[in-house]
């Protein structure tokens, strides 16, 4: 067994092929912490071949458009670099990359884990906000895999960072930075819509704090930037069930109807480019607002690895190992 300690990035995992994205979809309607049935045990799997058989058309379409396949599996791969660097002083530790969908899946890192004698693992989510749909859902799943697998290191979770300073210090500076690009660099001339991926109000009606979380991410850098046009809304709905609102299509819409010529946008909920930052922010939304007349629109790039989130990472590896 080696005295050396794990640390495992959380991710959601993306296709890496066309052909991948329908099994890609199957593994995420699969999921029994996200989507509960009467003998789930039964439906489950019948749910999840009919919906990801359905929406796989359409997600391709975005997929295709981003090269075909997702980004997200090279981005969370630099960011575990980076923190792997970052960490090279400051005691033995070893970084892994786990996605909850596609691979490297959980039980793959976890086996890896297990025949290489890790006996310590920190979970690092690359999820700031907590809800049992994101960390949760990794978290149960790796828990079930090393219960099944016959592997019992002492974990470290970090359930949440969304108020760690350096974290909140890289969005702020990021969105400075996006600002300067505009032909009038004045904050009092810019819309800046955060963006975060929505959820189920019936989720957060049932206790998952992930909208408290974000109202509180959407405060700090409010209060950082100290700019007057300031806005939180929703992506990602789909199928008929309300979600957090307002949503993000809706925002831009008003905006832009009350004379909006600037807007930029960060997606908020995410610290690693994929689809929903590329595609449905920076492509989908960025033709509905210029439809609708807004003659600058900008997206600012999630955070991936930048020094002050890799920082922020570091941190969180360091205060876990001294509190285990």
């Amino acid at each position: 067994m080696t005295e050396r300690t794990a640390v495992v990035l959380f991710n959601l995992g993306g296709p890496d092929s066309l052909a991948a994205v329908r099994p890609f979809l199957y593994n995420l309607f699969s999921d029994p912490d996200i989507f509960k049935f009467p003998l789930g045990f039964i439906t489950q799997k019948v749910f999840a071949a009919l919906i990801s058989w359905r929406r796989a058309p359409e997600a391709s379409e975005g997929y295709a458009a981003l090269g075909g396949k997702s980004p997200l599996l090279e981005n969370t791969q630099a960011q575990a670099i980076a923190l792997q660097l970052a960490l090279s002083d400051a005691g033995e530790f070893d970084v892994f990359v786990c996605m909850r969908y596609w691979h490297p899946l959980t039980r793959e890192v976890v086996a890896d884990l297990r025949a290489k004698g890790y006996r310590h693992v920190i979970l690092l989510p690359l999820y700031p906000q907590y809800s049992i749909t994101t960390t949760g859902s990794s978290y149960n799943e790796f828990q079930r895999e090393a219960r099944r697998q016959r592997y019992e290191p002492a974990v470290t979770l970090v359930q949440e960072w969304y108020e760690q300073p350096d974290y909140l210090d890289a969005i702020a500076k990021t969105l400075r930075e996006e600002a300067k690009r505009f032909p009038d660099p004045d904050p009092a001339r810019i819309e800046v819509l955060f963006s975060a991926h929505g959820l189920p109000q019936k989720i957060v009606d049932a206790g998952d704090p992930y909208e408290r979380h974000i109202r509180a991410t959407f405060d700090a850098v409010s209060a950082r930037l100290g700019w007057p046009h300031v806005s939180l809304c929703y992506q990602s709905r789909v199928g008929p069930l309300q979600w957090l609102k307002p949503y993000t299509d809706d925002v831009i819409r008003e905006k832009a109807a009350a004379g909006c010529q600037q807007m930029l946008v960060y997606p908020i909920a995410f610290v690693s480019d994929h689809i929903e930052t590329l595609f449905e922010l920076g492509m989908t939304y960025r033709d509905l607002a210029r439809k609708r007349g807004v003659a600058h629109y900008r997206v600012a790039p999630a955070l991936n690895t930048d020094p002050l989130l890799i920082e922020a990472l570091k941190k969180l590896v360091l205060a876990s190992a001294a509190n285990r």
